[in-house]
């Protein structure tokens, strides 16, 4: 696991910007589980199972999403770190290949988490190959040039890695924005339909009540008592008038 000491500053780039991204990751998810605490579990009502189950799905959604897409996003860029490496050494005229096995190997991992880079870069380093790097190398014109086309590249990939990845972090955030606001309007909707159906209960329980069906029943027999004093009135009219017209001649 020797490497020189550009090499070495490479590697730490590498693990600095992956764990700074394992970090924005890690606060993006415990965003969603504070905007469920807030939004949907704030208040001291006592829910139902379908609430929980509601509440549950929608966190799972929301963590599954996010986790998705940061693991998309990583996928990605190690194939474009994959695409720079491999081009440069077709430069160099060599042809490499992955051993995939390599990079699952549980001890290499847990060391590279365990220690800084420097030390398992420098851990198998042997101390003539330290002494040596001390020595400068005479480099043709030609190879300089081909570094520094090399170093733009490398350059031109990260900025654009860069904008990338803050684009990435613009739309994370639009799409949290988005999902809280989605859950306050479910939780509204919730609310107005429980509403809608309690007061549905109501009206149902007033209308089966005694006091209410004995006022429907006074209010029914008044309307009848009302159809019939019209109906008198309708049939008595002509005869008044006609008595009133002739009690007016007798008069004359």
């Amino acid at each position: 696991m020797s490497v020189c000491e550009h090499h070495q500053e490479e590697i730490s780039k590498f693990l600095k910007f992956f764990r700074a991204r394992l970090k924005n990751h890690l606060e993006n998810v415990e965003a969603d589980f504070d905007d469920t605490r807030s939004d949907r579990l704030s208040s001291d009502d006592v829910y139902s199972q379908k609430d929980v189950k509601d509440v549950i799905d929608s966190l799972c959604h929301a963590v599954k999403a996010n986790i998705r897409s940061e693991l998309q996003d990583t996928i990605n860029m190690m194939a474009l770190l994959l695409r720079q490496i491999f081009t440069e050494a077709e430069t160099k005229k060599l042809m490499l290949e992955l051993d995939i096995g390599h990079v699952e190997d549980r001890d290499l991992l847990d060391r590279v988490e365990r220690l800084g880079v420097a030390e398992w870069v420098e851990l198998d380093r042997p101390v003539g190959a330290s002494i040596g790097a001390l020595k400068p190398s005479k480099k043709s014109p030609t190879k300089d040039a081909a570094q520094l086309r090399a170093e733009q590249q490398q350059h031109d990939e990260e900025i654009r890695a860069a904008m990338v990845t803050q684009q990435r972090e613009k739309d994370e955030e639009h799409a949290k924005e988005m999902r809280r606001l989605q859950r306050k309007l479910d939780a509204a909707n919730d609310t107005i339909q429980e509403m809608e159906r309690n007061l549905k209960d109501a009206q149902l329980h007033i209308s089966q009540t005694k006091q209410f069906l004995s006022m429907k029943k006074l209010v029914a027999q008044k309307n009848d008592q009302l159809r019939y004093l019209r109906e008198r009135l309708q049939r008595h009219e002509p005869d008044f008038d006609g008595e009133t017209k002739m009690d007016d001649d007798d008069d004359d």
